[in-house]
């Protein structure tokens, strides 16, 4: 009840409104994370495979991240052979986000159910906890924020010359202006979801320009002929900045927006290798993974 009164003060100004209580109830939370996402060809996603109990500000959310994680990859494997690497890493990510968020969630209850007991007698805990809870409705924090798959088993093992930027590998791109191949200047976030691998050049004062007068210059042909090369279907795009990011840096994009790696100019063998990662390894062993796990299923 104080709780109430306080949040109807604050939204008129000082004066608490009179008012009626209809009713009252009691909320049981009820948290639930499934073992296993993936047996075979059947997949568990949204509700099915988590609940987020009190704190569910982020269930739909979720449910969104597991459809655009799996989704790239289910198509991967429809047009091109099922890697189980690639397959086995939709529960490996996007379970470990989801046990993740419960357990921020399990973090604020406290603060919920009104205080009291050790917590309340620790300095600064409140004040915490209603930080974590203000994040959670924000889309930012543990409790709210985009998952980052910096432990997938998709990530590329160590890369010469990979170089810091912004975001942090596994993490979700920043949306920045880019180049697209035909001269059009487009959102980074507007190429995602199309089954493509993204790679960004970090060219600053290409923006001023066609694309025309600088597609055939400096490292770009380069780059381009890199792009060609990789495993799967890459679109190159060109943008002045990004954060962190010093000029020629090249940025490795998976389908669903989260950072491969970030490479400090055109590095075609560390660019190839962190392509075949995020795909799920080499289509030969890749096989021999398949083959070993239907041997051991029989």
């Amino acid at each position: 009840m104080n709780r109430v009164r306080e949040t109807l003060a604050g939204w008129t100004g000082g004066q608490t409104p009179a008012y009626e209580l209809l009713d009252t109830g009691v909320h049981t939370v009820h948290h639930r994370l499934a073992r296993r996402w993936r047996v075979g060809r059947v997949f568990l996603a949204g509700d099915a495979a988590h609940l987020l109990g009190a704190l569910g500000s982020q269930g739909l959310d979720e449910g969104l991240r597991d459809a655009d994680n799996l989704a790239w990859k289910l198509a991967l494997a429809w047009h091109h052979g099922a890697r189980e690497v690639l397959l086995d890493s939709y529960q490996a990510e996007r379970r470990s986000a989801v046990a993740g968020r419960l357990r921020a969630a399990d973090q604020a209850l406290p603060l919920l159910r009104g205080g009291g007991g050790l917590r309340s007698y620790v300095p600064g805990s409140s004040r915490g906890h209603d930080a974590l809870l203000t994040d959670g409705h924000l889309g930012r924090g543990a409790l709210g924020g985009p998952a980052t798959y910096a432990d997938s088993p998709l990530a590329p093992a160590h890369l010469d010359g990979e170089v810091p930027v912004g975001t942090p590998p596994g993490a979700p791109v920043t949306d920045v202006r880019v180049t697209a191949e035909d001269g059009t200047f487009v959102r980074l976030r507007d190429r995602l979801g199309r089954g493509a691998l993204l790679v960004v050049l970090i060219a600053p004062g290409t923006g001023v320009w066609e694309r025309r007068h600088w597609v055939s210059a400096g490292i770009m042909p380069r780059l381009a002929a890199a792009v060609t090369a990789l495993p799967h279907r890459a679109e190159l795009l060109v943008a002045e900045s990004y954060p962190g990011a010093a000029a020629h840096t090249v940025l490795l994009v998976r389908p669903d927006g989260h950072l491969v790696t970030a490479l400090g100019g055109v590095r075609p063998a560390d660019l190839y290798s962190a392509a075949e990662a995020v795909l799920g390894g080499p289509e030969d062993a890749s096989a021999a993974a398949g083959e070993k796990a239907s041997a051991g299923s029989r």
